[in-house]
């Protein structure tokens, strides 16, 4: 694929990130399912107004706490693996750092 006039090996970005961070994936999706749980867990005991993340806020308002969240940790992969197939450079750090906002999330609505 062409990006700003650069080759961008997509497909093989993403099996490259698949293959060497395997388990950090594998983190991404548990910590993901655990903020999903804590957050639907805690907005359906406070309310919606409570939740930090405006986007997921909006989203719990328009469709519902489940599929509110549901879709906001879905895009929220969705971003991990666009940033991992545009750069493979970036993928380590992207899923590092989207780990870490997930768990700071899950411990925040552990404690609410």
């Amino acid at each position: 694929m062409l990006v700003l006039g650069e080759h961008v090996p997509i497909k093989e970005n993403l099996k490259k990130s698949f293959h060497l961070y395997w388990f950090l994936w594998l983190l991404l999706i548990l910590t993901a399912s655990i903020d999903f749980i804590t957050t639907i867990s805690f907005m359906w005991k406070y309310g919606i107004h409570i939740e930090g993340n405006l986007v997921v806020r909006w989203l719990a308002h328009t469709f519902g706490i489940l599929p509110g969240v549901f879709i906001g940790k879905s895009l929220q992969i969705v971003a991990a693996i666009g940033f991992s197939a545009l750069s493979f450079s970036l993928a380590r750090t992207t899923l590092l750092l989207i780990l870490l906002l997930n768990l700071v999330a899950a411990i925040k609505n552990i404690l609410l």
